[in-house]
């Protein structure tokens, strides 16, 4: 598959991860919901799950969580932007390393198998970069890292965390996309493949801003 089809891919897969944990992660934030478990277990491990079925290419997932974590970045809304920035970033960073291995073909699982690799990837990935943002933050914003702060905060880590793997394990069980269906949209013609990348990649980005 050609570069430019890939990097349009974790464009417009990074776009719509970020715009979600933009409009859908404030509002369950502001609802007082396990914002942070729900989104990287549905929606983060979600669509990084989707684009490595689609396109089965290693690294674009942590292309994606860059640019998603961008976009939540420079969003004029919520709490620590850059502590949440660098959390998405690090998921695809942390998703790359659960499934490096070509061994773990999500299209060669049977259910059990699938729900048993979600609940881990959930958990994994969301724990993961939940202590990293608390170890980076400090050390990006210039600011005194506490250990005794981390070590306070990892029994509410490890404990949301769970959230983060059910959700994980619905997510990679329900995730079914045909080879067939996968070929035509990865292998489409270039005329309506990178006019429609693009398109909805700058529609998340413009709507998100306006919208906040």
């Amino acid at each position: 598959m050609k570069g430019m089809r890939i990097l349009a891919g974790i464009i417009l897969f990074g776009s719509l991860w970020g715009m979600m944990e933009c409009v859908l992660g404030d509002y369950l934030h502001n609802q007082g919901i396990w914002a942070g478990a729900i989104m990287t277990g549905f929606m983060g491990f979600g669509l990084m799950a989707i684009s490595r079925r689609m396109y089965g290419v290693r690294g674009m997932q942590l292309g994606m969580g860059l640019i998603a974590g961008a976009l939540k970045y420079i969003h004029p809304v919520g709490g620590c932007m850059l502590c949440s920035a660098i959390a998405i970033a690090f998921e695809g960073a942390v998703f790359e390393i659960i499934w490096y291995s070509p061994k773990l073909n999500m299209n060669r699982m049977n259910w059990l198998m699938k729900a048993s690799m979600g609940v881990i990837s959930g958990y994994i990935i969301y724990s993961a970069g939940y202590v990293i943002t608390h170890i980076l933050t400090p050390v990006v914003a210039s600011a005194p890292l506490y250990l005794s702060d981390l070590a306070g905060v990892m029994p509410v880590i490890f404990s949301s965390a769970t959230i983060a793997g059910l959700a994980g394990g619905l997510t990679l069980s329900a995730v079914q996309i045909p080879s067939d269906f996968a070929m035509r949209v990865t292998n489409a013609k270039k005329e309506i493949y990178y006019p429609v990348a693009y398109a909805v990649s700058a529609f998340c980005w413009i709507g998100t801003i306006i919208l906040s």
